[in-house]
């Protein structure tokens, strides 16, 4: 069970990473836009991708709670 946690949570943790990696990536691409941009239309896609991860980043957050509060009932039966 332990290592069924441990790797729940670094893999929650991973998605967190690339979740916030996205966002950053996203954030710059529509600034980026938003200063030179022809068209609206340009920064769909990028505002999309920001929104995406965002989502990530929320159900990845999630996951670590539920992991932690795993874990924590875990330690609390084996003590």
């Amino acid at each position: 069970m332990k290592t069924d946690m441990t790797t729940a949570l670094t893999t929650a943790l991973s998605g967190l990473q690339v979740g916030v990696n996205n966002a950053r990536s996203a954030a710059a691409e529509v600034a980026k836009l938003t200063t030179g941009s022809k068209s609206v239309q340009d920064t769909v896609g990028p505002l999309l991708s920001l929104q995406q991860s965002e989502q990530e980043v929320a159900v990845m957050s999630k996951v670590v709670g539920v992991e932690n509060d795993a874990l924590g009932r875990f330690v609390d039966e084996t003590v």
